[in-house]
């Protein structure tokens, strides 16, 4: 029995072993397919994750792209208005800097009319302070014309003096000379209203020795001419060229009435001769021929005399008033050209203002293009990214797809398999069932046990299949980040290389630009030659008129010829294009190889091999097609790298500009900040001294900078020397001397620019009696420029108190205001 139970056994546990391989199998396939399908679980949700994800950055791409195009559009209308509000600058400029050379031109004008104003006034001035003291007469005729003013030194005044023979007529220009000569020594004659006057005014100059003078008494001329017949002829009167003072008629007869005027003196000598009358000649020039015959003449000083001068004081004071008017002019004209250069000049800064602001708001534009460019490049390398993404996940679906199907059917051969081995050991169990209990059992935790191990076993070779495809994963992840670097260096070394052609090209545009020069140039001068041909053509157009006729027929037959050449052109070009696009060779190189051999060439008279042409033709065909895409976005590539180069290069001057002048505003500012400080700091200690000494009753503080040599980044210290003590800080000193010359130096600083009110809060509070009396001195000696307002406990300052307001609250919750003035007497007498 128990070598049966023993055999039975042997062969149960044969079948058992078999099964349990068997459900090994079945369990380590049914978990490698439960695990393919938790993974195809996952791929399915990442898949959907990365859908979505591709959908949102499509979504998100669009929106980008609308905003790189707004940012585009704002970024080239801000630059468009930029380029309009540059062209009205330079216009605007243009014309300020011809308004402001007209402006100067204007100043220098009214400067120079100004000037010869001044000129004319001084000379007006000096001459008529001359007229006035009779200077351009002699001492007589001076002496008698001031004692006939007003009041003289000693009371006495001469009466009936009417004025001087000069200040009652006046000449014409051309005729002034000749007035001078003529009258001589009567124009500083001296016209009195009767004869009493004259004897009287002749009696002043005997009695005070004062000179002579001639008097003409205006009631007692007589007329000492001849009869009418020898009288001048009229027409030919001085006296009809000068202009007589209303009322001095007789006068101007008595001294001109027989003076004649000549243009030369051979005519007037001429004149004298021809009859006996009584007159006296005189030219323009001023001879004179007397009536007895005497010859006056010579050279003369010109403008010396009394009427020259007189007509220089009428022409300076109508070249003065003249000149006046220029001025008001030219002030006004300069007025009208200030305004308009000051308008101009309001405009052209609101101009550039505009174009700072359009510029600061174009450098928005283009950070916000940039960041937008950025952002969609961004969005677009996320969306490589996902689709990768999508489809790996795609790949590794359907490799789940496919390990899950051969999991199936494997898991149905294994339970068939297992069915029949189950049946079989059934069988043989239920033979030795009772005598194989407690093996069973034994056995049945063995296998537990096994099918446990066989549970780890699978769920470590999926573990470790995870593993591997994790890997896999990395490894092309890290594929791939090596090609993006790759691409960056490739990139940057584009880039490189477009800054490096950027530059030759910039050579290249400024030897083209000195080209274009030269060419402008060589234009010109063909242009003169073209206007030298121009001349002999149309020097020409009758010879051409002439041969038109026969040119007309010609053309009729080169049409014709014209015609059936570009008809075999066009057959010929439409030959040679099938040639080329089929050999992919120039016409003309085939041309000239398949061209016949020269006569004395052995080495090239067989004919090409055709076969040997077609094996080359396939070659370069191979080559051709192995040479791959051009780049046709390479010069796209270079317009956008130069255009952000010539930004970037723009704007790295305007900051460079920017920094400089902000680092000469930042000297600025320091260089008065530290004139400034050092004043302040040099006042502080100033009054200082004064305050310090009152305030402690001696002694005296000072501020002291730590580092002497940077006055605006050097430290203060407040150095104090209180009466009896040494030198120290503030802060080494007591809460009292601390209290005290805190406030020595508050009050320094107010002093330096009192205030109309100074209000404090309880600032004697730390303060001694001996202390608050020195205080309320100094509060005195300030009050005097200040009104000051004080909140204090102390009954000692309240003593030194004008008036006193306090707080009271006499009911609950009802304040109200107590005021005592305890101004003194005198104080309000005064």
């Amino acid at each position: 029995m128990t070598a049966r139970l023993a055999g039975e056994n042997r062969e149960l546990e044969t079948a058992r072993a078999a099964l349990v391989n068997l459900t090994a199998q079945e369990a380590q396939v049914r978990n490698l397919y439960q695990h393919a399908a938790v993974n195809r679980e996952n791929v399915t949700r990442r898949l959907k994750r990365a859908d979505e994800e591709q959908a949102r950055l499509h979504t998100a791409i669009t929106t980008a792209q609308e905003v790189e195009a707004l940012a585009q559009a704002k970024r080239d209308a801000l630059t468009h208005s930029i380029e309009e509000l540059t062209r009205r600058i330079f216009a605007v400029r243009e014309e300020v800097d011809a308004k402001s050379r007209a402006l100067a031109a204007q100043v220098k004008l009214a400067q120079g009319l100004d000037l010869e104003r001044t000129t004319a006034r001084s000379k007006h001035a000096a001459l008529k302070k001359m007229e006035d003291n009779f200077e351009w007469y002699k001492d007589g005729v001076k002496a008698v014309m001031k004692r006939a003013r007003p009041a003289g030194p000693d009371g006495e005044k001469l009466e009936g003096v009417v004025g001087l023979v000069a200040d009652v007529i006046e000449p014409e220009a051309a005729a002034a000379a000749a007035v001078e000569a003529a009258l001589g020594e009567s124009l500083q004659y001296i016209i009195v209203a009767h004869q009493p006057a004259g004897l009287a005014a002749i009696d002043f100059l005997c009695r005070h020795s004062a000179g002579r003078s001639g008097f003409i008494p205006s009631d007692a001329l007589h007329d000492t001419a001849a009869g009418q017949a020898e009288r001048p002829d009229p027409q030919r009167l001085l006296l009809n060229h000068v202009r007589v003072k209303p009322g001095c008629e007789a006068i101007a007869q008595a001294l001109l009435g027989n003076v004649v005027l000549t243009e030369t003196l051979a005519e007037a000598v001429d004149l004298f001769n021809q009859n006996g009358r009584i007159q006296t000649l005189v030219t323009r020039t001023g001879e004179v021929v007397s009536p007895r015959g005497f010859l006056i003449g010579g050279s003369g000083d010109t403008g010396s005399g009394i009427l020259a001068k007189k007509r220089e004081l009428r022409q300076l004071e109508q070249q003065a008033a003249e000149l006046e008017r220029k001025l008001e002019a030219a002030r006004l004209e300069q007025k009208s050209m200030e305004a308009t250069v000051r308008r101009l000049d309001v405009e052209l800064q609101q101009l550039i203002e505009r174009k700072n602001q359009d510029r600061e708001n174009e450098i928005e534009a283009e950070k916000a293009l940039f960041k937008a460019s950025e952002e969609l490049k961004g969005l677009r390398r996320q969306l490589e990214i996902v689709e990768l993404e999508q489809e790996q996940l795609l790949g590794e679906s359907s490799d789940l797809d496919d390990q899950m199907s051969r999991t199936e059917r494997s898991l149905a051969a294994m339970a068939a398999e297992v069915e029949t081995a189950q049946q079989a050991v059934a069988e043989r169990t239920q033979g030795i069932a009772a005598l194989a209990a407690t093996v069973q059992a034994a056995q049945q935790q063995v296998m537990n046990v096994k099918l446990e191990m066989t549970s780890l076993n699978a769920k470590l070779e999926n573990s470790s299949h995870s593993l591997r495809r994790l890997r896999d994963f990395q490894a092309d992840g890290l594929r791939r980040l090596e090609q993006l670097a790759l691409e960056i260096t490739q990139k940057s070394g584009k880039a490189a290389d477009a800054r490096t052609q950027v530059q030759e090209w910039e050579q290249a545009l400024a030897d083209m630009y000195r080209r274009t020069r030269q060419i402008d140039q060589e234009i010109d001068r063909d242009e003169a030659d073209y206007a030298a041909i121009d001349a002999r053509l149309k020097e020409s157009d009758e010879t051409i008129s002439s041969i038109r006729g026969r040119r007309e027929k010609s053309l009729e037959q080169l049409r014709v010829l014209e015609l059936e050449q570009a008809q075999r052109e066009m057959r010929r070009e439409h030959i040679a294009a099938q040639i080329e696009d089929r050999y992919h060779t120039p016409f003309s190189e085939l041309r000239t190889e398949l061209a016949p051999p020269a006569a004395g060439d052995d080495a090239a008279a067989a004919p090409p091999d055709p076969e040997a042409m077609e094996a080359e033709l396939n070659r370069y065909r191979t080559k051709i097609a192995r040479i791959g895409d051009v780049n046709l976005g390479a010069i796209q590539e270079y317009q956008q790298l130069g255009e952000r180069h010539d930004f970037l290069t723009t704007q790295k001057a305007d900051l460079e500009k920017a920094i400089e002048d902000l680092h000469k505003v930042i000297r600025k500012i320091n260089t008065v900040s530290q004139e400034r400080f050092m004043q302040t700091f040099r006042a502080i200690n100033e009054r200082l001294a004064e305050v310090f000494p009152r305030l402690f009753n001696g002694g005296s503080a000072e501020l002291v900078l730590t580092d002497p040599d940077k006055p605006l980044e050097t430290g203060v210290e407040y150095m104090i020397h209180p009466p009896g003590k040494k030198l120290t800080r503030m802060s080494l000193l007591s809460g009292g001397e601390k209290a005290m010359a805190a406030i020595a130096f508050i009050f320094a600083i107010f002093l330096i620019r009192p205030a109309s009110f100074c209000l404090m809060d309880e600032i004697d509070a730390p303060l001694d009696d001996a202390n608050v009396y020195r205080f309320n001195d100094l509060l005195q000696h300030i009050g005097q420029n200040s009104q000051i307002v004080m909140i204090t406990h102390n009954k000692r300052t309240m003593e030194f108190a004008d008036t006193l307001f306090g707080i009271t609250m006499e009911q609950k919750g009802v304040s109200k205001v107590v005021s005592v003035n305890l101004r003194r007497p005198e104080t309000a007498a005064a």
